[in-house]
C-alpha cells in the first residue's frame, strides 16, 4: 500500500428524511427475515442540492443476529426538476436488546445503535448534476417511530473526497 495517500475524508452532501408506510411483511426467508418498506414521503436537502423524495422501497433484511441490512432504491426530484436515483446498501448492528426493542417499533437512541450505509447516484450525463455519477458517498441514520408505528429514518450522507 502506498503510505503517500492521504487520509480518507469527507464533506456533508445532503440531509434526507423519509417517512415510511407500514411495511410488507415476506417472513422467514433462506438468508433471513425480509421486510419490504415503502416510502410515503420524503425530503432531503444540502448546499449543492435539494428536494422531494418520489419514489422509495427499502427490501430491508433482518439477520438471525437481529442486525439488518437496508438496501434501498430511491428517486430524488431535486427542487430545479432534475431525478436521480440514489441506491445504498447499509448495516444497522447494536446490542441485541437495542435491536429487538427497534424491531418492536420501540424508540431508541440512536447513539445506541449503528446504521451506516454505502450509497450511489446515477442521473442524466448531460444535467447540471453528472458530477454525481461519479460520487461513493457514505450515510450516518437514526430511525423514528411514527405514531402508526410505521418507521421513519434520517441519514446525514456525506460525500467521500
Amino acid at each position: 500500500m502506498d503510505t503517500r495517500q492521504q487520509p480518507l475524508r469527507t464533506e456533508p452532501l445532503f440531509t434526507i428524511d423519509m417517512e415510511a408506510m407500514q411495511g410488507l411483511d415476506l417472513g422467514k426467508t433462506p438468508r433471513g427475515w425480509r421486510r419490504i418498506d415503502r416510502i410515503a414521503r420524503g425530503r432531503f436537502d444540502g448546499a449543492k442540492l435539494r428536494g422531494t423524495v418520489v419514489t422509495a422501497t427499502d427490501h430491508l433484511l433482518v439477520l438471525r443476529d437481529d442486525s439488518a441490512r437496508p438496501d434501498v432504491r430511491i428517486v430524488l426530484e431535486t427542487d430545479d426538476r432534475h431525478l436521480i436515483q440514489m441506491t445504498y446498501q447499509g448495516v444497522v448492528a447494536g446490542p441485541k436488546d437495542v435491536l429487538k426493542a427497534l424491531g418492536r417499533r420501540e424508540t431508541v437512541d440512536p447513539v445506541l445503535y449503528y446504521m451506516r450505509n454505502a450509497i450511489f447516484f446515477e442521473t442524466a450525463m448531460d444535467g447540471p448534476y453528472a458530477w454525481l455519477n461519479a460520487v461513493l458517498a457514505v450515510g450516518m441514520g437514526a430511525v423514528r417511530i411514527q405514531a402508526d408505528k410505521a418507521f421513519a429514518v434520517t441519514y446525514r450522507v456525506f460525500q467521500v473526497l
